[in-house]
């Protein structure tokens, strides 16, 4: 490891270890990246960021997703801006609230009514609650991820083994597999909550077959669209597919990393949230709202999602021209907005790391890992900043200078690697 590069890094892990549990925040340690991988990041601009130790970096996984303009965006950080010197939290609700809901309305195939909170947890958990309230049924089917709280939660310490038990799961694009879950506990569940997609893309079918099990055992569908939305299309995934869910949640990309998210859905099953509690006390802040709204417009403005797309295509179609190019065992998998770069085959994967894949699952064979391992320690040394264990993003601020760049890297990373090993 060249230490002179991560100096200051290395420090100031050293002391928060000695502050924090982990030192970081699990998702972002050390442990989940290549050794060479900064551990403090300073700042960012458009699709770059910079760490502590003055290293530059071309952005590839935008903060888990949520930076889908650029850092430091400026007609959404003046937004922002103009709220923070009038007051941004108050007793009362805002009006900004009114417009943002009606924006989400306007834009998303299911939403009728909204309901705001501060996170992709916050708001898939306030969606299972509602729908748990609407059937009156306690059981909850999922895929994909969904949060930390306890009902979602990947790690199972600390949960509650009676929580656990009202949660259950199936095998994406297996149908099957969701109605034999659904027929043998009847009438205990209350939804089915899934990521429309996340590595691997819906067969045909496949979302049509998920709706049409919804309606046939009377259960509440939630498109979990924290991810996809507005990555895919402004009415996000469900516009894309052409399937309407009962429910949606939203976070990632809403606001480009200001705090805030929702609950969208049809008119009689939202109007059930009053028969709860769903607070916080920062839901009243007008800055994420005044964010939101600046986000959108610039999406509309600019004809940013076509732009999302065209960016992750560039770089899909050239590392896949790379990697054949050089003989790698290794596969570009999901959209062209949201790629994920495997080392191995697919098939050769075993299921459950494939499904388990972003509690820190490896590739198939030592090999693999290896060249995985190598690789990264390479990208990351030359200014690219991916994720060796997550899809990566592409924002409005890439430009296909940095796709050539990232490209070129990649090259060379790959060819060290294969000599490494």
């Amino acid at each position: 490891m060249n230490s002179d590069r991560l100096e200051q890094s290395h420090k100031l892990f050293e002391l928060a270890k000695s502050l924090m549990p982990g030192g970081v925040q699990k998702a972002r340690r050390p442990s989940n990246f290549s050794q060479n991988y900064p551990v403090f990041m300073e700042r960012g601009k458009g699709a770059h960021i910079y760490d502590v130790d003055g290293n530059e970096y071309i952005d590839w996984l935008l903060s888990y997703g949520p930076i889908v303009l650029g850092h430091c965006y400026p007609k959404v950080d003046q937004a922002v801006i103009v709220e923070i010197n009038k007051g941004f939290l108050f007793d009362l609700t805002p009006p900004l609230q009114l417009t943002l809901a009606q924006k989400l309305i306007d834009l998303i195939p299911c939403a009728e009514k909204v309901l705001f909170v501060n996170t992709g947890s916050g708001a898939t958990s306030a969606a299972v609650r509602i729908a748990r309230i609407y059937t009156g049924r306690s059981m909850v089917v999922r895929w994909g991820y969904h949060g930390w709280h306890d009902w979602s939660c990947p790690s199972q310490a600390g949960i509650p083994r009676s929580t656990l038990r009202d949660v259950l799961t199936f095998s994406y694009n297996d149908l099957d597999s969701l109605e034999n879950v659904l027929e043998e506990n009847g009438g205990k569940v209350a939804c089915i909550i899934m990521m429309p997609l996340e590595i691997e893309l819906p067969k045909p079918g496949f979302l049509e077959g998920v709706r049409e099990l919804a309606n046939a055992y009377g259960v509440v569908l939630i498109f979990d669209e924290v991810r996809s939305w507005p990555r895919m299309s402004l009415g996000g995934a469900q516009e894309y597919y052409g399937i309407t869910p009962d429910m949606t949640t939203l976070s990632k990309g809403i606001a480009n990393g200001y705090p805030i998210s929702a609950v969208v859905g049809k008119e009689e099953i939202m109007a059930v949230a009053e028969k709860s509690t769903i607070s916080a006390t920062y839901f009243p802040s007008t800055l994420g709202l005044a964010a939101a709204l600046t986000t959108i417009k610039e999406l509309e403005d600019t004809q940013a999602i076509d732009h999302l797309w065209r960016m992750g295509k560039q770089l899909g179609d050239g590392l896949k021209d790379i990697i054949e190019g050089k003989r790698v065992k290794a596969e570009i998998l999901g959209l062209p907005i949201m790629p994920f770069l495997i080392f191995g085959r697919k098939a050769d994967y075993d299921k459950v790391w494939y499904e388990r894949i972003y509690q820190g699952g490896d590739p198939g064979t030592k090999e693999d890992k290896r060249l995985m391992n190598s690789f990264y320690d390479e990208t990351i040394k030359r200014g690219v900043f991916f994720h060796p264990r997550h899809h990566w993003f592409t924002c409005l601020s890439h430009t296909e200078d940095d796709v050539r760049k990232t490209l070129q890297v990649t090259e060379e990373a790959l060819d060290i690697a294969k000599k490494r090993i």
